[in-house]
């Protein structure tokens, strides 16, 4: 019988009892979609999944979208992304991975960027390599009032790359730079399904807040970085081979804590769910 049982911490849910064969029926498909958007985050254990499967599973949260860096599709099935995070000691670990350590939403240097992201464990280190989730409602709730009043209705620049990130990210194709211009996001976002409101950040792409000179601006998102950092906010998840994650990229970050082995393997299968343009 299928359960979804709330953890504890700010946010997330564990889905239990669920055959994933039949995730894709209405009525289960359902529940599972209403759990994400009150709980931000879902855990679904089982065992490894083939790209396609993970695929038609994806598809109970939205329509999968292909990720920027081709280099990261399957060849099978492309709306898949094979993510490799494997710590290597000759020093050529994927950037991606290395940039992943910083707190980040995925893909807001789209005008639309993806509704959410689902992560399905293929082989996992003997240890460590936990991924940390932000609930931003509850850190934009959290501002005192005079905070909240001052970034409502502000908007900032979301860029592929920006100086405030601390390692640089992936290079681009020419074609990959073209589909990535900088792009302009309101700074508290609104969720279109629950109406509450969440702070937007993304310190990997987040580059300016419009309308304000450059040391005000790194000021204040400064500020808001450090509220997002307050651990009252946060639940951690560790890794189980087969686990799949599926998070809500309007209302949550995430990073992942590298403090896994070298050497050893930690591969996942990444699928993005188109979105809709933040308001």
């Amino acid at each position: 019988m299928l359960n979804v049982v709330p953890l504890n911490g700010a946010l997330g849910a564990r889905i239990e009892g669920l055959d994933r064969a039949r995730a894709n029926e209405p009525e289960i498909a359902g529940t599972i979609s209403r759990a994400l958007a009150k709980h931000l985050l879902v855990v679904i254990p089982g065992e490894p999944m083939a790209p396609a499967e993970t695929r038609r599973l994806a598809e109970v949260f939205g329509t999968p979208q292909r990720q920027l860096l081709r280099y990261k599709r399957s060849g099978e099935v492309p709306d898949v992304s094979i993510m490799v995070s494997t710590l290597k000691a000759d020093g050529s670990t994927d950037k991606t991975a290395i940039r992943a350590e910083d707190w980040h939403t995925d893909d807001s240097y789209f005008a639309t960027p993806a509704k959410a992201t689902l992560l399905h464990a293929i082989e996992i280190p003997s240890h460590g390599g936990s991924t940390w989730f932000c609930n931003m409602h509850s850190v934009y709730e959290s501002l005192p009032e005079a905070m909240r009043k001052r970034i409502d209705g502000l908007r900032a620049i979301h860029g592929y790359d920006t100086p405030r990130a601390r390692n640089r990210p992936s290079a681009r194709t020419p074609q990959e730079i073209a589909e990535t211009p900088d792009v302009e996001h309101p700074l508290v976002r609104t969720h279109p399904e629950t109406g509450r409101k969440a702070l937007y950040l993304n310190p990997n792409r987040l580059d300016r807040i419009v309308g304000l000179e450059r040391a005000e601006s790194d000021a204040l998102l400064d500020e808001l970085a450090d509220a997002a950092r307050q651990p009252q906010h946060h639940h951690g998840h560790t890794w189980t081979k087969g686990d799949l994650v599926v998070w809500d990229n309007r209302a949550t970050m995430h990073r992942v804590v590298i403090d896994y082995p070298v050497g050893e393997n930690r591969i996942m299968q990444r699928v993005l769910i188109e979105g809709d343009r933040p308001y």
